[in-house]
């Protein structure tokens, strides 16, 4: 099933000065999140944004959300896919323009402001790679994270992909997601582009929102152990170890105790006497 404006022939092309962004949604059967996450994007102030979501046919009525908004998402289509990161790719194939950007907002992302897009290119300077900061929530709990990091800051943390702009061209310059992960791709991609010659900005800017949670102990795990195969991958000597050991010394056991303060019904209590 495919739908959106482009069937209809309508498309939206971007300027030297207003570059054209391409939003683009990977979700499968996140009905209960979607429209909020369609919202946000359309109430965008940048005048030149293209809406496209990849669903990987949905089953709860994802799909007929989708249909109602036909007349403004530019494009989407619901077809089984390999996993988030061949659906992300397909995006990459319906995106022309090399001078493009390209963010990804998916099912439990939002953008902050009607503005988010707006400041995020203004502030950008025309880099190859633009980022700003986002806000997490877990429950009652909400910080906020972004800062201008260099290639050797990325072995111990990471960009906030939902508020990341980079160029189409960027992803035929180092590759695109490698489909073997299933969780820390984004994280690969955007250490590939920060060991490439990629210009980048950084705003400070709270570009978008993500909820947290949802991530079981298994996944948890998995992208640990994802992660550390990038570390091991892309850095070198002292840098490599000083990855591998944030992830195995401080994230792994800062999981576990926050799991059982979770099961034991204090997380609420420790988090509280933090802020004291």
């Amino acid at each position: 099933m495919k739908g959106g404006r482009r069937i209809n022939g309508q498309r939206i092309s971007g300027t030297a000065e207003q570059p054209l962004i391409s939003v683009v949604t990977v979700v499968r059967n996140r009905v209960d999140h979607i429209e909020k996450t369609i919202s946000g994007v359309l109430e965008q102030t940048y005048p030149n944004v293209e809406y496209i979501v990849i669903d990987g046919a949905s089953t709860d009525g994802t799909v007929d959300v989708l249909r109602r908004y036909d007349d403004r998402i530019d494009y989407w289509a619901s077809e089984p896919d390999a996993g988030i990161y061949d659906a992300m790719n397909k995006a990459l194939d319906l995106i022309s323009d090399p001078e493009a950007y390209v963010i990804f907002a998916n099912s439990d992302d939002r953008f902050y402001t009607p503005f988010a897009l707006e400041r995020l290119v203004t502030g950008g300077g025309g880099a190859d790679l633009v980022y700003g900061r986002m806000v997490l929530t877990d429950g009652d709990a909400v910080t906020i994270q972004g800062r201008e990091v260099e290639l050797n800051d990325l072995a111990g943390e990471t960009l906030c992909h939902p508020a990341t702009l980079v160029k189409r061209r960027v992803f035929d310059q180092v590759g695109r997601f490698d489909t073997s992960f299933r969780i820390a791709g984004d994280y690969d991609f955007l250490v590939r582009c920060f060991a490439q010659p990629v210009t980048t900005r950084y705003v400070p800017e709270i570009v978008s929102r993500m909820a947290m949670g949802g991530m079981n102990e298994e996944q948890y795990m998995l992208s640990c152990r994802e992660r550390k195969r990038v570390v091991r991958a892309r850095f070198s000597s002292l840098t490599r170890l000083a990855g591998v050991w944030q992830v195995n010394l401080y994230d792994i056991p800062r999981n576990t105790v926050r799991h059982w303060l979770r099961a034991a019904g204090l997380l609420g209590y420790w988090r509280a006497l933090k802020r004291l």
